[in-house]
């Protein structure tokens, strides 16, 4: 994980870009990467998670509420400012109590500053969903994309076990202990580029470091991030994928969300 400071500084950066593309385009945009959205939905979806998290922050609760019902600005100044003070609300919301204070959420990490680093990474998917809209080639620092990595693999182990009661989007990523390997390429990157996954029938477990398995994709933390969010193809993605084609392609049709 980063330093707290980072992911209020990048959080605040994701959401002026996210923002600022959210002015630029047309609220009914389609974006391509989320089927059946438009660009009013997307910023709708992400400004409803920021209040959402905020009020349960701020009020320290130790269950979940309902989300609430938001209606998005239809000019697209006011669209993008809507959307940036629903990220200071959150923001706000976590300096308050503290990145440690306990809060409800629906993993292992019962803390505040789980939802700034979750809502951040949601938000870094969605920016690229919106510039992959717009014809826009965006970027994102190395640190911060194998941090996300990290992330939606413990996404994928919160939500692939039976114990969950209802079938999720992750489901489909439990297995008969199926192993798989994630490493980063960049130069630039320390400890944490390799991502060692194993898929038992409890579900999907991951560890850093590099131990043997069935296949393994190797590519830019970036390439990783938004393959493994389903945002390119493994054909488009510049990745290197050795070993069991068919096991990793099972995992990226099993990883809807």
């Amino acid at each position: 994980m980063l330093e707290a400071d980072r992911y209020f500084l990048e959080f605040e950066h994701e959401t002026a870009v996210l923002a600022g593309l959210a002015r630029d385009a047309g609220g009914d945009r389609p974006i391509p990467t989320c089927p059946g959205w438009t660009m009013e939905q997307l910023v709708g979806h992400v400004g409803r998670g920021h209040r959402w998290a905020a009020e349960i922050i701020r009020r320290r609760l130790p269950a979940p509420i309902p989300m609430p019902e938001v209606v998005v600005p239809a000019g697209p100044d006011a669209r993008g400012e809507w959307l940036v003070e629903g990220g200071r609300l959150l923001a706000d919301a976590v300096r308050a109590v503290g990145p440690e204070q306990p809060v409800w959420t629906w993993q292992k990490d019962r803390s505040a500053g789980f939802w700034l680093r979750r809502m951040l990474h949601d938000e870094v998917i969605h920016r690229f969903d919106a510039e992959l809209a717009l014809g826009i080639e965006g970027d994102l620092a190395a640190d911060l994309a194998a941090d996300g990595v990290s992330d939606v693999l413990d996404t994928a182990a919160a939500l692939s076990g039976p114990d969950l009661g209802v079938p999720s989007a992750f489901t489909g990523l439990a297995g008969d202990g199926e192993s798989l390997l994630f490493v980063a390429t960049d130069d630039d990157l320390g400890p944490g580029r390799e991502w060692s996954v194993t898929r038992g029938p409890a579900g999907v477990t991951w560890r850093y470091g590099r131990h043997e398995t069935q296949v393994t994709v190797r590519g830019p933390a970036l390439q990783l991030l938004l393959l493994l969010n389903r945002r390119l193809p493994a054909g488009t993605a510049d990745v290197e994928i050795a070993g069991d084609q068919e096991l990793f392609a099972h995992w990226w049709s099993n990883s809807r969300f």
